[in-house]
């Protein structure tokens, strides 16, 4: 029995089409807040449940994800703001859906673990990895988190 969070032949659809999601979000919705849309995106129930691969979430594209979550989960609205620019949303989507699977870490929980901030911080030598490594370092980087946090 694995430890993954889901049969891995869900993985590339449910991580790419998270990262597409999160980058094809400036076109869909030009002066959305990025950052409050990963939040918000990360603690819904339409995450919770992809983090099980519910099917047909799984397999629905990004642009309908994105529409089906603005209008499930906030009612149409949207919180107007900052944008990263460049592909640091999309990498950033692509990592938390890896790290999610790969540690079986609810996504609420995991947008906690790994704040946007951190994220940002490890996006320039993080990006140049190749997810599996990236993915790794950053496990690596919360675990000696948590270690310093628990060691008086």
């Amino acid at each position: 029995m694995s430890d993954y969070a889901y049969d891995e032949i869900y993985v590339d659809k449910i991580m790419q089409n998270q990262g597409k999601m999160f980058f094809y979000l400036r076109e869909e919705l030009p002066d959305v807040d990025e950052k409050w849309f990963i939040e918000k995106y990360m603690r819904s129930d339409i995450r919770r449940l992809l983090d099980g691969a519910n099917p047909k979430l799984a397999a629905k594209p990004a642009p309908e994800l994105l529409r089906a979550f603005i209008n499930r989960e906030c009612g149409g609205e949207y919180q107007r703001g900052e944008q990263w620019g460049g592909f640091m949303p999309q990498w950033v989507g692509e990592i938390y859906s890896l790290y999610q699977w790969k540690y079986n870490v609810p996504s609420a929980e995991l947008i906690d673990l790994l704040p946007l901030s951190d994220m940002e911080r490890m996006y320039i030598p993080g990006h140049q990895m190749g997810w599996d490594a990236a993915v790794k370092k950053i496990h690596d980087v919360v675990l000696a988190k948590s270690t310093k946090l628990t060691v008086k």
